[in-house]
């Protein structure tokens, strides 16, 4: 069950960096709670969100809107062509009669995967991501790029895309050719950024430089009011929600798999070719074990 509301959401994340603390403070609470902006007066959103009335109003100018209400029929829309609402269940919970410690942990993180791929396929943005594959699919280059707690997820995203597609490259660790990377994007490009709250500092700058060089930018990030989602031509979120100190990568796993998943289903048949061929040369050349 699921409710989208990607235009919205799309011009508060835009926008958010640039906007006073005020309006931040309403554009956080907005974000975070997008069906209210359907369901309750703008009195009573304004009071959920600890602000004056008139904060709604500087808001919807700030994103060019000339009132309100124009601002709020974007969310009313999407509620009227889509007859879904949020799931509320995030996975089941499990009653457990004397449940041991250990028992207890390993249930939480069990709760915690589910919940964030249940998250991930209930609330994702479907418009956003169909526009993902159809951008990466027609891209005359593809970079990935993720650092510090996103380098493993950027890593498996493109080991995963390079057994299939030629034009994938990932953000170079040495400063020479990571120029050369930057130098040469250009529009029919595509940057796939992924960062996760704290956000790497080089993830925004290159996502911003992309940008600047007319690349398209698919930032998959945990929120919308993120520096990425404010420098993204397409937003995808995910939860990385976790009982550990460690955040999860559950969900950025999963959406990477759907990506390049979707991607190659598009030219199933050249995908597949070349998968096996580089099986068959690297069964040839002895990197897979054998008696």
């Amino acid at each position: 069950m699921r409710v989208e509301f990607g235009e919205g959401a799309d011009r508060l994340s835009w926008a958010f960096p640039k906007l006073s603390r005020q309006l931040k403070k309403c554009a956080s609470y907005i974000l975070e709670h997008p069906s209210e902006v359907a369901t309750f007066s703008m009195r009573q959103l304004a009071a959920r969100a600890g602000v004056p009335p008139s904060t709604m109003n500087r808001l919807a100018k700030a994103l060019d809107f000339d009132t309100y209400d124009e601002f709020r029929a974007l969310y009313r829309d999407s509620i009227n062509d889509q007859s879904t609402g949020y799931s509320l269940q995030d996975g089941q919970v499990h009653a457990i009669a004397r449940e041991s410690e250990f028992d207890h942990v390993l249930n939480g993180f069990q709760q915690a995967a589910l919940g964030n791929i249940n998250t991930l396929f209930d609330h994702i943005d479907r418009e956003a991501l169909e526009r993902a594959v159809q951008a990466l699919a027609d891209a005359r280059a593809v970079l990935v790029v993720g650092l510090l707690a996103s380098e493993s997820s950027a890593n498996y995203l493109h080991h995963l895309a390079a057994r299939g597609f030629r034009n994938w490259q990932l953000l170079a660790g040495d400063s020479a050719e990571l120029a050369q990377q930057l130098e040469s994007l250009a529009p029919g490009d595509v940057v796939v950024c992924i960062s996760v709250e704290p956000c790497a500092a080089d993830s925004i700058r290159v996502a911003r430089h992309a940008r600047e060089a007319g690349a398209r930018v698919i930032g998959i990030t945990d929120r919308r009011t993120s520096p990425l989602a404010a420098c993204s031509d397409d937003i995808l979120l995910i939860s990385i929600q976790s009982p550990s100190v460690f955040p999860s990568q559950v969900g950025a796993i999963t959406l990477i798999e759907v990506l390049v998943g979707m991607i190659a289903a598009r030219d199933d048949r050249s995908v597949t070719e070349r998968v096996k061929k580089l099986e068959r040369s690297l069964r040839s050349l002895g990197k897979y074990w054998s008696e």
